[in-house]
């Protein structure tokens, strides 16, 4: 059985002001206005007359990762410089996963992801499995109905 899960939540509209940015990450809405002015985040751009600063929900991930980091006794510089190859790699996961992912499917009473051809010609498919705190990996026919 192949079940689809929708992608239920939009993070792209997701808008916070710079005192909710603040209160959700911990860092002072000073500090925030500093990190913007040295470039380091952004607010987006408003159409309308107000004058607020909002953020987007990358922009709040970008201050949770510099925030973490600096309380791991980073720098700032070294943080945004750390953030910023750590963004590189969560895109890259994003997409990936993105094409990869196919679903869950339940066989034998487990779910399990289907994370898409295993080989070029399309023949195999990759399982992946997790359970009690590990994943493992399956690979199986395309064509297997056993499902």
């Amino acid at each position: 059985m192949n079940y689809q899960i929708p992608n239920l939540v939009n993070t792209d509209t997701f808008v916070f002001r710079i005192g909710e940015l603040s209160r959700m990450t911990g860092v002072s809405s000073r500090q925030l206005r500093y990190w913007e002015q040295r470039e380091y985040i952004s607010a987006n751009t408003r159409d309308d007359q107000n004058k607020a600063r909002v953020y987007d929900f990358h922009t709040f991930l970008q201050v949770s990762i510099i925030k973490k980091l600096q309380d791991e006794g980073y720098r700032l510089p070294a943080a945004v410089e750390k953030m910023r190859s750590i963004e590189k790699e969560i895109l890259l996961a994003r997409k990936f996963f993105k094409v990869a992912f196919n679903g869950v499917e339940v066989v034998e009473g487990k779910m399990y992801l289907n994370l898409g051809y295993f080989d070029k010609a399309k023949t195999q498919v990759l399982y992946g499995l997790y359970e009690n705190g590990e994943a493992s990996y399956e690979v199986r026919p395309a064509n297997d109905n056993s499902n």
